[in-house]
């Protein structure tokens, strides 16, 4: 696609995200975002059907940029906590995605199956315990419903407690579950010796 053409797209996003710090998504008109970036309703046709087709160009577009700036973070607590500032940075357009898709669509557009699964590479390394599929799998299930909740309650506003309180609880909680497996699997191996 020739830079002409995405600078369009990209304009037409940026105006997106203006307009809805300022009204919802089914209240915005094609007139409205071309005016704000200075195009012709024909150019916003040549790349989107209509509003809702930019929308959703942005949100894959939101995704992509989360996934790189998750490749660029060095630890999973900076991952959870860049995520929660962009979602706050963007908090007009992560309403928008929850109101048109609700959790589940926010699930799709943020990548935290990949954060989770650092956090638990990172503390099963540190155990060294043996890696457990199942079991994974569904702590990933319930960190995943926790951390929707989560951005869903900063987004909305509903959440009182700062990003770095809450990266301090939740790696507080995985170093328990962590210290709670390796106990586990020394007890499984029969390594444990509960007398003095």
């Amino acid at each position: 696609m020739p830079e002409y053409e995405n600078r369009t797209r990209r304009e037409l996003g940026a105006a997106l995200r203006a307009l809805l710090k300022q009204r919802p998504l089914d209240q915005l008109r094609v007139r409205e975002l071309t005016e704000q970036c200075g195009l012709r309703r024909q150019s916003f046709y040549y790349h989107f059907k209509d509003v809702y087709d930019l929308f959703a160009w942005s949100v894959r577009q939101e995704r992509a940029l989360l996934l790189g700036r998750l490749e660029e973070c060095l630890t999973w607590r900076q991952a959870l906590l860049d995520l929660l500032d962009r979602a706050g940075e963007e908090e007009a357009f992560y309403r928008a995605v929850l109101d048109q898709g609700g959790q589940e669509g926010l699930g799709e557009m943020v990548p935290l199956e990949e954060v989770l699964e650092a956090v638990q590479s990172y503390y099963r390394g540190r155990c060294g315990t043996p890696p457990d599929q199942a079991e994974e799998e569904r702590e990933r299930r319930c960190g995943r419903a926790l951390l929707l909740s989560l951005l869903e309650g900063r987004v909305r506003g509903g959440t009182a407690m700062p990003p770095e309180e809450l990266a301090d609880a939740l790696e507080r909680a995985a170093e328990r579950s962590a210290a709670g497996a390796v106990w586990q699997t020394l007890r499984e191996r029969g390594e444990w010796n509960q007398t003095p």
